[in-house]
């Protein structure tokens, strides 16, 4: 939508606005009955028409009123919904007042928990139940709370990392919720090349399912690395002096492989499909 011109009135806008459809709405019409007559309108100027004087139009609307008082009708809001500026204006201004293209609608305001689905109050039926993660409380040889050796790191990889990968753990259970996905939104032609960037179309393509269970696969396949390298670190490393004494070429050798494996995360995502054939 973003890319349509609605400065002026053209093909490409009407068809995009079913801009014939508001006549219809309006006066209770079967769907495409103005359009119908619109083009009927255009068969018989088109067989009529003089080269140099065109169609003496209101001769024309006096002839055909009585037999297609449609084809006159349809015309005449033509006149005053396309072809006038002040009507073309309104009609786009409502259209975009309905429409929910990103282009023409104002987000909501910023939520920092936007992305949030409360169960209680919006249960989805996933059964999705959060890890129980205890909070750091730091370490026995800490002061005033602040820790003097490496107790954090083995936390974060044995509280967080290692309570959502592995086996039955977030990653690879949704793993296996997602091989139940196969959606099958309806019989024609755009609904397939949909249904098929879903679940892909061939075995070397599994569409955005495939991508996302190869995703995470690999999520938890380079967190575990993770883990494993923090808690090597620890075990190394015994308080932050000897930490900080760590050089870059060290702590790339100690980390440096399993962070490549979140950097690979960045190819998913990619794919682009459209339903429209462009």
């Amino acid at each position: 939508m973003a890319s349509i011109d609605w400065g002026y009135p053209h093909d490409e806008a009407i068809n995009a606005m079913h801009a014939y459809s508001t006549h219809d709405t309006a006066k209770g019409y079967p769907e495409g009955t103005t359009q119908a007559a619109y083009d009927s309108w255009m068969a018989y100027y088109n067989k009529h028409q003089d080269d140099a004087l065109g169609v003496d139009y209101n001769k024309w609307k006096d002839e055909v009123r009585g037999e297609h008082p449609q084809w006159v009708e349809a015309r005449e809001w033509y006149d005053a919904n396309i072809l006038d500026i002040d009507g073309w204006k309104k009609l786009v201004s409502d259209y975009k007042a309905k429409i929910t293209d990103p282009s023409n609608v104002k987000p909501p305001a910023f939520n920092s928990q936007g992305d949030w689905i409360d169960e209680t109050k919006t249960p989805t039926g996933s059964g999705f139940k959060p890890p129980t993660i205890d909070g750091f409380k730091g370490d026995a040889a800490a002061t005033n709370g602040v820790a003097v050796n490496t107790a954090a790191l083995e936390w974060f990889a044995k509280e967080v990392l290692q309570k959502i990968t592995g086996p039955g753990n977030i990653l690879l259970s949704t793993v296996n919720q997602l091989n139940a996905v196969d959606p099958k939104p309806g019989g024609f032609a755009r609904a397939e090349v949909l249904r098929q960037a879903i679940v892909g179309a061939t075995a070397q393509d599994g569409g955005v399912k495939g991508d996302m269970k190869d995703m995470l696969v690999n999520m938890n396949t380079s967190l575990i690395a993770v883990a494993d390298a923090l808690l090597k670190m620890a075990g190394d490393y015994k308080n932050l002096e000897e930490l900080n004494k760590l050089t870059g070429d060290k702590l790339n050798e100690i980390m440096g492989e399993s962070f490549k494996g979140l950097d690979g995360l960045g190819t998913y995502g990619t794919k682009t499909v459209k339903t429209d054939g462009n």
